[in-house]
């Protein structure tokens, strides 16, 4: 998490993060993935300047997978955590202060929504961590592999610091090894900061445990959005993203969402806050696995 900058907002992010509501779409249970389900939770609409929303697994389940969105203020809100323990998901954003912002973000009204996927515990079950180096510059990124013997299931990332200057542009799962990585805005940061990536492991992947990707038009739109989607009786578990930037920033991830039914997936969004020319693509990454 952003420790530093949570310190310095308790007030409104303990606020906004409390009020977060549960609902429970309907999911059905899976013979290939026991006690599958799916859960989200939300903050307040509102323009608080940072706020984070924690959604939990029920009693005798885990945290396998899950997938965000940040729903208003397109293009002014960076994700600053998307972080796995083993019964709850933390979802946690803030305003952009970087180039053509104000220094107290956005006032538009905006919120975040967390969604998990949790199932029955699994053998061998464990979140490993690592981080980055806490470092001044331009990017950075961390990565994280299961130890022995263990396979990879799902991912989570966060930032330290930054300050709405720094975001998000890769949560990647390959073999047995998460990568987090990051970026600062165009006119940069002068603070150090770092970033720490997670890796959902487990003595054995669910039946069938595979990724999907697929990637946007490569092109000067400001916004796009892409689906991975799963094959036919499979369902998602967990989300992964890319943004291409090559060494440009300005782009920012507004969405990785798991969708459960009817056609199982993940949709990955990102906005640019300025036409700068740049040809760039998003990517979605899917974690699927059988249904039955």
């Amino acid at each position: 998490m952003r420790l530093t900058r949570c310190v310095r907002l308790v007030a409104a992010a303990a606020g906004a993060a409390a009020l977060g509501s549960l609902t429970l779409p309907a999911a059905p249970a899976s013979a290939a993935v026991p006690g599958l389900l799916y859960l989200s939770a939300e903050t307040n609409f509102d323009s608080t300047v940072y706020k984070s929303v924690r959604v939990f697994c029920p009693s005798g389940t885990q945290v396998i997978g899950g997938g965000y969105q940040l729903v208003g203020a397109e293009g002014a809100v960076v994700l600053d955590d998307f972080i796995p323990s083993a019964d709850n998901l933390l979802v946690g954003a803030g305003e952009i202060v970087g180039a053509g912002e104000p220094s107290d973000g956005t006032t538009a009204s905006w919120k975040v929504v967390a969604n998990v996927v949790c199932a029955n515990a699994l053998s061998g079950y464990s979140i490993q961590v690592a981080s980055s180096g806490f470092v001044n510059r331009h990017d950075n990124f961390a990565r994280v592999g299961c130890p022995p013997g263990r396979m990879l299931i799902g991912g989570g990332e966060s930032l330290s610091n930054g300050f709405g200057q720094v975001s998000t542009y890769q949560l990647d799962m390959s073999g047995s090894q998460v990568t987090a990585a990051a970026i600062t805005d165009n006119d940069g940061y002068s603070g150090s900061w770092s970033v720490t990536a997670y890796a959902i492991c487990a003595a054995s992947a669910p039946p069938g445990w595979h990724l999907v990707t697929q990637t946007s038009a490569n092109n000067t739109q400001l916004s796009k959005a892409v689906t991975a989607f799963c094959g036919p009786g499979q369902v998602s578990l967990g989300a992964g993203w890319n943004v291409f930037v090559v060494n440009n920033a300005d782009r920012y991830v507004t969405r990785a969402s798991v969708s459960a039914s009817p056609d199982p997936g993940v949709t990955a969004a990102a906005t640019a806050t300025r036409d700068t020319g740049v040809i760039w693509p998003v990517q979605a990454t899917a974690a699927c696995a059988n249904q039955t």
